[in-house]
């Protein structure tokens, strides 16, 4: 069983508002509201391809309520810790006209110690069920790396495979407890590293910095469709296929739970996990919400999936303006 870990939970709601205009009216003809924070987006996921998962972190107020509320509709099992503070919202608003996404994150809740001290019992009483552990996503306001940290030790010693998708002073905390798997996205991947991907040679020079910094698998997915994947002494691009994107928001956690999916389930090679990965987020980018995708689509997409085993010396780049996607990224 997958245990994963959202300490930061939100009711996601996004809004598809065509033509969107910064001081007018306006009107969504379509919108989606779900539990959401990027490990239940991850729980939600795994559960579309069948894997065995839990969901487990803090949730408050009527939020709280409504998130344990849409993960029973939707079948992923839970054991979340009640805190009094109110859970957060989080908007998106997808503009189909121009392909852009805005999102709005509030901060999160306040935790108190005996709060956090009842979730550390909680979670230690999980983890003796559990095969693999994903903590995914940001930390409420008050609580502080060294909280996660302690969480990842304790994953160690219980010999469980540790993944982490975090914010960047998140990850450089996480890195030094040797976790299992580590998943950013092209932005969080060049603040953890500390240089910029401009070229594709980059984006392999990173992903052996995460492995250096502690990371024994590092994978980096790029607002393009294009994924990196570090496994042991091998790295692999994955090239998802072109599709009528709706909203590309939770593509990352798709492709991580693809990954786990793939590795961990399935216990496919590296090359058939990749491919996987990226048939799920290319299939998540067509649904509206994220981790929502259709797990046979998703099978559809993976077999277009291209994948290379390639290295940091490889003449053989990938044939695409980095440049231009790197100034995207910071748009």
């Amino acid at each position: 069983m997958i245990l994963t870990v959202t300490l930061n939970a939100a009711v996601d709601r996004t809004l598809v508002v065509p033509s969107l205009t910064l001081g007018h009216r306006h009107r969504a003809p379509e919108s989606i509201a779900l539990a959401g924070g990027k490990g239940i987006n991850v729980a939600r996921a795994l559960r579309a391809l069948n894997v065995p998962v839990l969901a487990t972190g803090l949730v408050g107020g009527r939020n709280g309520d409504a998130i344990r509320d849409g993960l029973s509709e939707a079948a992923i099992p839970f054991d979340f810790v009640e805190i009094n503070s109110p859970s957060r919202t989080s908007t998106a608003i997808v503009d189909p006209t121009t392909g852009t996404q805005t999102e709005i994150n509030e901060h999160g809740p306040a935790v108190s110690p005996e709060e956090a001290h009842e979730f550390q019992r909680r979670l230690k009483f999980l983890m003796e069920y559990a095969t693999a552990v994903v903590f995914a996503g940001s930390l409420p306001a008050n609580l502080d790396e060294s909280f996660l940290a302690g969480f990842l030790r304790e994953a160690r010693e219980e010999g469980l495979y540790m993944v982490v998708d975090a914010p960047p002073t998140v990850l450089k905390t996480a890195l030094k407890t040797k976790p299992s798997l580590v998943s950013p996205n092209q932005h969080e991947a060049e603040s953890a590293v500390g240089f910029d991907f401009i070229e594709g040679e980059d984006f392999l020079r990173g992903l052996s910095r995460l492995v250096e910094l502690g990371a024994e698998r590092a994978c980096v997915t790029s607002p393009s469709g294009y994924s990196y994947l570090a496994v042991e002494s091998a790295m692999f691009l994955a090239r998802a296929p072109k599709v009528e994107a709706l909203s590309t928001i939770g593509s990352g956690d798709a492709y991580l739970a693809g990954l786990l999916a793939g590795l961990l389930h399935r216990k496919l090679p590296p090359v058939e996990a990749a491919r996987l990965a990226a048939g799920c987020a290319a299939a998540n980018a067509e649904t509206l919400g994220a981790g929502v995708f259709d797990a046979r689509r998703a099978e559809e997409l993976a077999e277009e999936v291209r994948v290379e085993e390639i290295s940091e010396h490889n003449d053989r780049q990938p044939t695409i303006d980095y440049k231009q996607e790197h100034n995207q990224n910071r748009g």
